[in-house]
């Protein structure tokens, strides 16, 4: 021991100083090694992510900015909803609604959000993420997180029209996480619950996404657009400019622009698919038909119905369940075709693929809407929440990864009804056949440029109101002059590189026709979080 400590000072006070001292560093370096290597597991990492989003709860946000529209911006707004007669006239693309909404002090407290139980350690090690809380109202990261949304109420001043007594909630998932810190959140509208018969041009809910995940603003509704044109029934969207009322807090703040989406339930379905009788679900589960038994309690909840089912209804999804899950190959191929429209699906399918839609069915296992026709008692598909389409989601994968994403291979992970389908060669061939249909007609980078700029001169004096911050990143996302800058960064980071979409749109058809050539593998995508 002499020898070990002869090297320090003679005094007392600084030798014990200088071991009090080293004796601190070293303690905190064995803490910062402990804390990283706790910080690699997915449980301690969720338990951390769950407190911050907790926190950022307490936090009040800051008062929305005044209105700033000029006269003849205002004049662009819609101001008709009192002569609508249909829902296509409340859905018009292009429309930009005037929508004010207005709370009591009581009701804005109402909203929420409620907290919760969580879910310990929901980020599993493979990168998945849990998406199911049973203590939760609905599905998805804001419930496993420990938030719920309750419903409360307020008013609607819509297009000219006054509607008393909606009631209202907070929607949305990583669309309400990212906008806690603010008053832009996600609301869902019930016109008709408290007021009967109340409704816009006979449509009772809506939903107003708050276009915060993408800076473009356009991902959706171009995504949206494609889809129905392809063929695919798909629900309909609008835009709104939305200011906010709050008694005792601020009266009339500018929220900015929104999403008006169209909300997937029985009559969506009847005019969509043709028929009455449409059960839709809104799955939200890794492992779709996945045999769990013959109790539709198993199946219930991951499944998410949005309109009233059947017994018999449940049934098939039960069937279709064991057929993909325990059936010999002879069995699947010959049967398949009894339970879902295979060439409806090619076209859906052939869809996701061409909009590398990673934010969904190939990876999340969530956002997309599965309906089934009692016409001919089998499912077809439908997209849902679109705004990290058109290869955007920076989750999975780098932007030239998502650009070259392969078409034969576009799921991450294990699929068992995938890899099952795509073994299955009559599917294969109706699955090229509408991607090659696709490149002849609608995914043609010139036309979808300017579409992208006819909406974009729509909505651009409405994104100017937001912030100088928020237009600079919007004309980033449209431009046709990308730089050969740094195209990847943080996800969580709001300043990460701007994601071009015509340059997607470009990199995506070449790719697309090279490998439907044989001239190019494609890229399979990684997972949620893995490089």
């Amino acid at each position: 021991m002499p020898k070990l400590f002869g090297w320090l000072p003679k005094r007392r006070w600084l030798r014990w100083s200088i071991i009090i001292l080293g004796g601190g560093f070293l303690l905190l370096v064995v803490l910062g090694i402990t804390v990283f290597i706790l910080l690699q597991q997915p449980a301690i990492q969720s338990r951390v992510m769950s407190f911050f989003f907790t926190m950022e709860l307490r936090n009040p946000p800051p008062e929305p900015p005044h209105p700033s529209l000029s006269a003849g911006d205002l004049d662009r707004l819609a101001n008709d909803a009192d002569s609508l007669e249909n829902a296509s006239q409340l859905f018009g693309t292009t429309n930009v609604w005037d929508v004010h909404l207005r709370f009591t002090g009581d009701e804005w407290t109402a909203l929420g959000p409620n907290r919760i139980p969580g879910v310990p350690g929901f980020m599993g090690g493979d990168g998945r993420i849990q998406l199911n809380n049973p203590e939760a109202s609905r599905p998805g990261l804001a419930g496993v997180l420990g938030i719920d949304f309750p419903w409360s109420q307020g008013t609607v001043d819509f297009g000219g029209r006054t509607l008393t007594n909606a009631a209202i909630r907070f929607k949305g998932n990583g669309t309400f996480l990212s906008a806690m810190s603010s008053y832009k959140r996600p609301y869902k509208l019930d016109l008709n619950e408290h007021v009967k018969g109340q409704k816009l041009g006979g449509v009772a809910k809506l939903n107003f996404g708050n276009l915060l995940a993408e800076n473009s603003m356009l991902t959706d509704t171009m995504g949206y657009e494609f889809y129905r044109e392809a063929g695919v029934p798909t629900i309909r969207t609008a835009f709104a400019r939305v200011l906010l009322s709050i008694d005792g807090r601020f009266d009339g703040r500018a929220l900015g622009l929104y999403l008006l989406v169209e909300d997937p339930d029985a009559k969506w379905a009847e005019q969509a698919v043709g028929t009455e009788g449409v059960a839709v679900f809104k799955p939200v589960t890794y492992e779709l038909f996945h045999y769990r038994g013959d109790d539709w309690a198993a199946y219930e909840r991951d499944y998410n119905a949005k309109t009233d089912v059947t017994a018999e209804q449940q049934q098939q999804v039960i069937a279709l369940a064991w057929l993909c899950s325990e059936a010999d190959d002879a069995e699947f191929g010959k049967r398949i075709g009894e339970f879902i429209d295979l060439e409806e699906f090619a076209t859906w399918l052939a869809c996701e693929t061409t909009l590398s839609n990673y934010d969904g069915f190939f990876t999340t296992g969530q956002n997309y809407l599965m309906y089934l026709d009692p016409r001919s008692n089998r499912f077809g598909f439908s997209p849902w929440d679109l705004d990290h389409s058109w290869g955007e989601f920076p989750f999975v994968g780098t932007a030239d990864q998502r650009e070259s994403a392969s078409i034969w291979h576009p799921w991450t992970g294990e699929n068992r009804f995938l890899e099952r389908l795509f073994a299955h060669e009559p599917f294969r061939e109706l699955y090229r056949g509408q991607l090659e249909r696709l490149q002849a007609t609608l995914f043609q980078p010139g036309r979808l440029g300017r579409r992208l700029d006819e909406l974009a001169n729509i909505i651009r004096p409405f994104v100017a109101e937001e912030s100088p911050n928020r237009l600079a990143k919007f004309e980033a996302c449209i431009t046709s002059d990308w730089t050969k800058g740094p195209r990847n960064g943080d996800p969580m980071d709001p300043n990460r590189p701007a994601y071009p979409l015509k340059r997607f749109f470009e990199a995506r058809a070449k790719s697309i026709q090279a490998q439907l050539a044989g001239e190019e593998e494609g890229f399979r995508m990684p997972g949620m979080g893995k490089p």
